[in-house]
Parts: C-alpha cells; structure tokens; sequence
C-alpha cells in the first residue's frame, strides 16, 4: 500500500480550476506537499500571501500557485482606471534593468526606419518569468500599468519592435 509522504515542502495549490482574472480566496486554495527539488521557484508558500490578488492566467486543480501566475497585489490600487498590459520587449539584454515600480518610456522602430514614441510614460508591474522547459519566444514580456488610452496606443504598434528608456524618478 502506497501512503503519502509527509516529508516535502508544502505549497500553495488550486483547489479547483480557476478561471484568468479570479480574485483568489481562502476557499479557493490549499496547501499541498510537494517533494522539495520539485517546488517550482517563487511558490508561495502560505494561503495569505495569495488571498485577495488575482490570478493572470486560469490554473487546473492541483497547479501551484507562483509569483507569475498572480498579478501584483499593489499593482493597480482598488478604484483605479488604469489598466495592465502585457507588453514583449525586444531586447533581453536590456530588460534584465527593469524592476517592478520604474517607469519607462516605450518606443517602436518602424519598418521603414527611424522611430517613434509610443508612450511617454508607463510603470512596469512585472517581469513575467520565460519558460525553461521549452523554447522561448525571443524578447521580455512585461506587465505595465497604462491608462485606457495608452494602451490603445500600444495596440496600434502590435507587431513591431518595442523598445524603452527607464525615466527618472
């Protein structure tokens, strides 16, 4: 007879299938044993680090809960009219400076040279983390507060480069 183990680190887990955007509860997770050199990095690792936040992709029974799978619970205040937008950068390298809280100004090469402002000024939320067990799409993606109008602008650039420049504080 095969009895689970007691040994392992315990996680936060879905307790059922989540839908993108669900504001988690405490009846919505459980903590579950993992064996500990299978502990995904940046699990959380207590129900009330997660409690309140929403997830920004939907998750299967059983998924652990990590860093990139919940949007940052300070990153738009409650009552706020802006919005978050996933955007790909197109230079890791550079995208390595980047920290949630700075703001930066986004700018796109055009196809037929030279380039242009896209928007003057927007936060960064979250670095999303790139998959290592398959092949990465090249460039950072990133998570940045906007206003409704901003991000239609970003929109509108939508399959071309975009590049930044990290603005004073």
């Amino acid at each position: 007879m095969l009895t689970p183990s007691s040994a392992g680190t315990a996680i936060v887990v879905a307790k059922s299938d989540l839908a993108p955007g669900t504001e988690l509860k405490a009846q919505d997770l459980t903590l579950t044993r993992f064996p500990s050199d299978l502990v995904p990095d940046k699990a959380f690792r207590s129900v009330e680090e997660v409690k309140g936040r929403a997830t920004s992709a939907g998750l299967s029974k059983g998924s652990p809960l990590t860093s990139s799978i919940v949007l940052d619970q300070q990153a738009l205040p409650k009552g706020s009219r802006d919005l978050l937008m996933p955007i790909r950068l197109a230079d890791d390298a550079s995208a390595a400076l980047l920290q949630p809280g700075q703001k930066i100004r986004l700018f796109s090469s055009l196809p037929d040279g030279g380039s242009e402002v896209v928007v003057e000024k927007v936060t960064i939320a979250r670095l999303v983390d790139k998959p290592q067990e398959i092949a990465a799409e090249s460039g950072q993606l990133v998570s940045v507060i906007l206003s409704a109008d901003d991000a239609g602008r970003v929109a509108e650039f939508a399959g071309l480069p975009i590049s930044f420049a990290i603005l004073p504080h």
